[in-house]
């Protein structure tokens, strides 16, 4: 259901993916992020097109997942803005990417495996920014913030006169969060900076709208997971087994329905990366302790990368 939060500012958390939002600056339309499916970036399309008869001039894209990125080519004639790691990982999304998309969706949402069949195409940003960014249309002061944690591309997007922030995908309130290319004590930082922030509405990059109280939610949960993990690994398990013993800690979340089937391959893959983490800081502080007692040898295991919705 579309909703319109500050004069001109409109936001739909119902489309299946990220959520997505329109803003009609009066010099123009800023969208941030684009519907996935085909259809629902049709119709994203016609309810633009009932409320203005001005040009999408820019997509701004929280990061370079899938499901915030893939409706860019549904809006041709808008220039994407986003970070430059989203710009360096979208540039590198090729036929591997292409198969894992159609693979997924062939049964769940065969109309759309269709269209991306015959024309999928990654639309890159067109600018990009790597610190505090300000863009300024009409009567709107719309602030690019790079924040890290969920991704190194993560940026959130704050509107300080109508007190608004998209938080992307640093806070989520309806599924558990993607840590498989996250840094945690990285996201708590940023938490803690959007703690900072003046808004009274929070648009996460997943899920309903929220308050300022959902950036402690997610702070909780992401201390919790650290704690836990930093006990497995000071007990001397090692990822794979940490990531079994902890599996449950999913259930702190709700769980799509769509998300069921790969939601534990998911997550355990996430709590892999915390431990990575984890180790690395912890081999990090012996190294500190045992300097001029000998050399320790820091050797990080490779990672697989996990696909995100």
């Amino acid at each position: 259901m579309i909703r319109e939060i500050a004069p001109n500012i409109f936001v739909e958390s119902e489309y299946h993916g990220a959520n997505v939002a329109f803003i009609v600056t009066g010099e123009g339309v800023i969208l941030i992020d684009t519907p996935m499916l085909p259809k629902q970036a049709q119709l994203w399309q016609e309810e633009i097109q009932k409320r203005t008869d001005q040009p999408i001039l820019y997509i701004i894209n929280t990061d370079h997942h899938r499901a915030h990125v893939i409706g860019n080519q549904f809006f041709p004639m808008a220039k994407v803005i986003a970070h430059e790691r989203a710009w360096k990982e979208m540039k590198s999304y090729g036929d591997s990417f292409r198969t894992r998309l159609l693979n997924m969706y062939r049964d769940r949402i065969p109309e759309a495996v269709e269209v991306w069949k015959a024309s999928l195409e990654i639309v890159k940003p067109e600018i990009t920014f790597t610190g505090r960014t300000f863009l300024f249309k009409g009567d709107k002061e719309i602030q690019l913030i790079p924040v890290g944690g969920h991704t190194p591309a993560t940026t959130v997007i704050y509107f300080p006169e109508e007190k608004l922030l998209f938080a992307g995908d640093v806070v989520v309130t309806n599924r558990p969060p993607f840590l498989s290319q996250g840094n945690t004590k990285e996201w708590l930082e940023a938490l803690t900076f959007l703690r900072k922030l003046r808004y009274d509405v929070l648009i996460p990059g997943h899920g309903e709208l929220t308050g300022k109280e959902a950036t402690d939610h997610m702070s909780n949960y992401l201390r919790m997971v650290r704690r836990k993990v930093r006990s497995a690994y000071s007990s001397g398990l090692g990822k794979a087994d940490t990531a079994r013993s902890l599996s449950h800690l999913i259930r702190y979340w709700p769980i799509p329905t769509f998300e069921k089937p790969k939601a534990d391959r998911r997550f355990k893959s996430g709590l892999g990366r915390v431990w990575n983490e984890i180790r690395a800081e912890e081999l990090a502080k012996a190294r500190d302790q045992g300097k001029g007692k000998g050399r320790i040898v820091i050797e990080l295991e490779d990672e697989e990368e996990e696909d995100e919705e």
